[in-house]
């Protein structure tokens, strides 16, 4: 008999102790504690798991090269980072479609004479994006057909397993995405700022030696901080204070033209934000908006709760925009300033979803105003 059920054909009840919802919430923790696709250590988990609610003698899971997992009745010859053994495995690897195998021979194990106790499986593929990745494999120590209960059970944990390498891949492409924009966004920073604020240094050498050496060490350290930047997120403090870096040394440039207002709400000091968004936005006010203006101008950013999001404003008094130039704005293709506000709308998205937005509003020669808004989030180890 078999030791699962009583009987290859199961008695009333059987399928009863294999209840889909405890199946689906143990894998589904088993996934999240392992954050990346189908590591041998998760492979390890679900196929206990899956040993202990499909009460069956044997169960594997493998990637399309390797076993990654074995759990239950021993076989010498299936041990995890060992290749995939059987035939029947590799068919079911080049079709992608479920097997079922009543006897030792159809399993089809290279190893001549094999000890191995196995005598029937069920053979399921695990895909991503079509692509067969790997199987999953429940085992019985007897010959014969599986209950229909085993067969059903195992064609829905792959299909869950399919479905959780789904999400780990997408969360793993937003994270890529993320960062070549962020990567992208600290190249177009650094050779244009580079340039003007190392001809306002040349100019000021010449009148305030001092004070030249200092915007250089201010110029360093922004530098510094540019190309160091880590991670998606920052707090609303260190988006601030390196916004405020930038200001300080155009601030040197433009003289009393520039006229700066911090307006920042002490209680979202520890917030978190996308990295790298405060300061492009400050810098389009500054050469796009205030720069172009006859006499001086006002640039004010504030930060603040609203409910539970947190509200980031960068408003100026400069020259504003057209409507048509407003409209074509988040281009990517329309200018530096239109490359900036695309790309920090599109981290916004990645990070939050419908969560969080960017609105710009602007009339031309009254000055331009830009809000991101956001869930109001405290970054991990900040109180």
């Amino acid at each position: 008999m078999s030791p699962y059920n009583g009987g290859k054909e199961g008695s009333a009840g059987v399928g009863e102790r294999v209840r889909p919802l405890d199946v689906t919430l143990a894998l589904r923790a088993a996934a999240a504690r392992s954050g990346r696709g189908l590591t041998d250590d998760q492979a390890r988990r679900i196929a206990q798991i899956v040993l202990r609610l499909a009460k069956v003698p044997a169960v594997a899971i493998t990637d399309s090269v390797r076993i990654l997992a074995y759990e239950g009745r021993g076989c010498p010859h299936m041990h995890p980072g060992q290749p995939v053994q059987t035939r029947a495995t590799r068919r079911v690897l080049r079709t992608g479609e479920a097997a079922t195998i009543e006897r030792k021979a159809d399993l089809q194990c290279p190893v001549e004479g094999c000890p191995c106790a196995i005598e029937s499986a069920v053979i399921a593929p695990l895909k991503l994006q079509g692509q067969v990745i790997g199987t999953v494999k429940l085992y019985d120590v007897l010959p014969g057909p599986m209950p229909d209960y085993v067969r059903r059970l195992a064609v829905g944990i792959s299909e869950l397993l399919s479905l959780e390498a789904e999400a780990h891949e997408t969360e793993r492409q937003r994270e890529l995405l993320a960062q070549a924009r962020l990567e992208a966004l600290q190249a177009q920073i650094r050779p244009h700022f580079l340039f003007n604020t190392l001809n306002t240094v040349i100019a000021m050498s010449r009148r305030d030696p001092e004070l030249a050496r200092e915007l250089l060490g201010e110029l360093a350290g922004f530098l510094r901080q540019t190309i160091s930047y880590r991670g998606e997120t920052a707090t609303v403090r260190d988006e601030v204070s390196f916004a405020a870096q930038y200001l300080r040394l155009e601030q040197a440039r433009f003289g009393e033209r520039l006229g700066v207002r911090l307006a920042i709400d002490p209680g979202v000091q520890e917030a978190e934000m996308p990295v790298l968004s405060l300061q492009p936005l400050v810098e389009n006010s500054v050469v796009h908006g205030l720069a172009a203006k006859e006499g001086p101008g006002r640039l004010v950013v504030s930060a603040r709760r609203r409910g539970t999001h947190l509200q980031i404003a960068v408003v100026d008094d400069g020259v504003g925009l057209s409507q048509t130039r407003l409209r074509r704005l988040y281009s990517q293709d329309e200018s530096t300033m239109g490359l900036g506000i695309a790309n920090i709308a599109g981290r916004l998205e990645a990070l939050y979803g419908t969560e969080a937005h960017l609105r710009l509003r602007s009339r031309e020669g009254r000055g331009t105003a830009v809000f991101l808004q956001l869930p109001l989030r405290r970054r991990e180890g900040n109180p």
